[in-house]
């Protein structure tokens, strides 16, 4: 694999990298990602500032991947709401990453503003609750939330205490809010 050249494709690079290892790992070094996107950890510093600023634009870059996927809303007017929430947690890894990125960000002590400034999950989710007339639309989703991103978080453990075999979450096939 021959290394990225030029302003963007660096920084592709970088930010794909940094995904990558943001979620799996608690604190990858600078040189980490640096190797892993085959750059100089020196242009890190050149493009981003600092590891944080890397974080920061990692959260933004995968947001913006997520709000490209969801539903607009004529689409998400067609999709129950299940299909909706399910699209939002499980349909691709792009989704699982950034989730998985969040969920270690805020285990190593971030907040949301510094981590990115939309939400295009959430806001896809209560926009179609709420254009269902679903009471507590906002409520519900931070439910609905919640429980995904501990399903992400302790799948395992949820499966092996409760017994649950491989299949989709009771907490996704379980919901009736459509009508």
């Amino acid at each position: 694999m021959s290394s990225p050249r030029g302003k963007e494709d660096v920084r592709s690079a970088l930010i794909e990298a940094a995904a990558e290892l943001y979620a799996h790992e608690a604190a990858p070094s600078v040189r980490a990602i640096a190797a892993r996107a085959g750059v100089n950890h020196g242009l890190v510093h050149r493009h981003f500032g600092d590891k944080e600023g890397l974080r920061r634009a990692t959260m933004e870059a995968l947001s913006e991947a997520i709000a490209a996927d969801m539903p607009d809303a004529e689409e998400a007017t067609a999709l129950s709401f299940d299909e909706l929430l399910a699209r939002a947690f499980f349909a691709t890894k792009k989704h699982e990453r950034f989730l998985r990125v969040l969920l270690r960000a805020y285990l190593d002590g971030e907040i949301p503003p510094v981590l990115s400034r939309t939400f295009p999950v959430v806001q896809s989710l209560i926009t179609a609750g709420e254009a269902r007339g679903v009471d507590g639309a906002r409520e519900l989703v931070a439910e609905r939330v919640a429980a995904g991103l501990g399903w992400l978080l302790f799948e395992p453990f949820i499966r092996q205490a409760a017994g649950l075999g491989d299949g989709e979450p009771a907490f996704l096939s379980e919901l009736d809010i459509d009508g």
